[in-house]
């Protein structure tokens, strides 16, 4: 059976199979880094899927019959009857390396002939293949001499297969999906010929090579999906592939980090931001339980405890800080803040209000460019319309991020970032081109009350003492100011049972020499000040 696969790290604005993507132009107007690009589908090779551009071959026989007497233990098939090779067979084998550029720039076909290509070895490649333009009648002329993008699409052959590609059928040069993929190929020596010859990539038609610029006649720019996710989870590799995912230094597209110079504290060694999630998920799509295993549908335990958490949980931890004096940040779904006795409790608690997403079922993973960067509008302007300010923190749900989720954030105007949780220091990452840049403070796991509580089953006084027990050590240790982020949720940190012991605990870490309690605003003006 086929598989139809998507990338949700791809930078794309529209789908090959939209029937909305630009059409075929004669005269391109708009440069090259202002054009649309259109993600092709990404589907694993099979038989049935790929009759339309050529002939699959596996460990299958396919038209069996062909008798050799003296072959007594051999299953023999027949030729393939279109495949043909012209004049002269070319049969050369090449291996092919990891390309980081997804564009496709070209797309040739032969007429008088097929190409064939078998994958040695144990690793898949991709082939960007499209079907036949030239015999489709409802097509003028010029189109005809033209790949259709609707009908173009990259597909990850196995290791050990291969395609003989039909006469017309538009294809690019196999891809690597990560490591080395070496070919078996069968062309004719005019083809190879007519391109060995030319000293750079350009246009051709010469003989049976009709080769396409495809900027020069698309107002849009074709890309294929990063195949390295797909073949890794699919099991079609030996061996683990590196998966570079959030840009080349792991921070997001385009964005590099810069390290904060240090003695911004004002004489604070730890800075300890609570950070409280307040959240809501989409009715009958599950989510957090303290009972996990009732799964009956409608679900009343482990909705009824989140919602707890809103109409209790929420308030209790609202009056445990005001009591304490400690000053606090909530990252809130904006559809959290539309519900009237949120709303009121977070306008009267004194936190810093931050952006958590829309709510905490619906993710950014698989988001567009387009469709994230209004997820970011949509949430922001909603809570600024809900609470009175428009939030300039923010935390992804569930860590369900984009590649580029980080330069949307900063472009979005998020100050104060939490997405990272691979420091003990804050530093800023910049967008390299706009030079926008945010102070990420580490959001840290081993003192998320999700990591204690609902992962490693701790009781409320380990919990209380293992967030304790960590700022302790922080602030007896020498050199930069540091930063803790204190994860909690109002449906497992806000309730009695684990309350009194927070409370004490966090008491005692305010007296502490060198303890400072802070929200994420005031540390990110904390360094801004000191770096000035």
């Amino acid at each position: 059976q086929a598989v139809l696969v998507s990338d949700p790290l791809a930078h794309t604005t529209a789908s090959a199979r939209d029937r909305s993507v630009p059409g075929t132009m004669t005269s391109v107007k708009r440069p090259l880094e202002e054009r649309p690009i259109i993600t092709l589908d990404l589907l694993i090779a099979t038989r049935e899927n790929t009759k339309s551009i050529g002939f699959f071959v596996d460990d299958t026989v396919t038209n069996p019959g062909l008798g050799i007497p003296f072959y007594k233990t051999v299953l023999e098939g027949a030729n393939y009857k279109e495949a043909t090779w012209k004049d002269q067979a070319c049969v050369r084998t090449s291996q092919i390396h990891w390309r980081d550029d997804h564009s496709v720039m070209w797309l040739e076909r032969h007429m008088e002939m097929t190409q064939g290509f078998i994958l040695m070895g144990k690793n898949p490649g991709l082939f960007v293949l499209g079907e036949p333009t030239h015999d489709r009648e409802e097509l003028d002329e010029k189109h005809r001499a033209l790949p259709d993008p609707k009908t173009t699409k990259a597909y990850i052959l196995p290791a050990g297969c291969g395609i003989i590609i039909k006469k017309g059928t538009w294809h690019d040069f196999p891809v690597s999906t990560g490591p080395p993929v070496s070919a078996f190929i069968l062309n004719t020596e005019e083809v190879v010929e007519a391109l060995a010859s030319m000293p750079t990539a350009a246009p051709m038609n010469h003989g049976d090579c009709f080769k396409l610029r495809l900027s020069d006649h698309w107002d849009f720019t074709l890309h294929f999906p990063d195949p390295r996710p797909i073949v890794q989870k699919h099991g079609l590799v030996p061996g683990p592939v590196a998966q570079p995912l959030m840009g080349p230094e792991g921070y997001g597209f385009n964005m590099c980090r810069q390290e904060v110079k240090a003695g911004w504290g004002n004489g604070g060694k730890v800075f300890v931001v609570p950070v409280v999630n307040v959240e809501v998920f989409t009715p009958g799509c599950g989510g957090p339980g303290i009972q996990p295993h009732l799964q009956s549908v409608p679900e009343l335990a482990n909705k009824g405890w989140r919602d707890y958490g809103n109409r209790r949980g929420l308030q209790r931890l609202a009056q445990m800080f005001k009591d304490l004096g400690i000053p606090a940040t909530a990252v809130v779904n904006s559809e959290a803040a539309k519900v009237d006795y949120v709303a009121k409790a977070l306008k009267e608690s004194g936190w810093e209000m931050g952006a958590h997403g829309l709510n905490n079922s619906s993710g950014n993973a698989k988001m567009t460019r387009e469709e994230e960067e209004g997820h970011f509008k949509h949430c922001l302007d909603d809570l600024q319309a809900s609470l009175g300010a428009r939030p300039a923190t923010w935390l992804t749900p569930g860590f369900s991020v984009t590649e580029r989720t980080p330069q949307i954030a900063a472009a979005s105007g998020i100050k104060a970032f939490m997405d990272f949780v691979d420091d003990d220091v804050p530093y800023d990452v910049v967008d390299s081109e706009s030079g926008a840049r945010m102070l990420c403070l580490p959001y840290c796991m081993e003192t998320n009350d999700f990591s204690l509580v609902l992962t490693k089953n701790m009781d409320a006084r380990q919990y209380a003492q293992t967030i304790e027990d960590h700022v302790r050590q922080l602030a007896k240790e020498s050199g930069e100011e540091r930063v803790v982020c204190l994860g909690m949720h109002t449906f497992v940190a806000g309730t009695p049972a684990r309350v009194l012991a927070l409370a004490e605990a966090l008491g005692r870490l305010k007296a502490l020499p060198g303890v400072r309690f802070a929200t994420a605003s005031q540390v990110h003006d904390l360094v801004r000040k000191g770096q000035k």
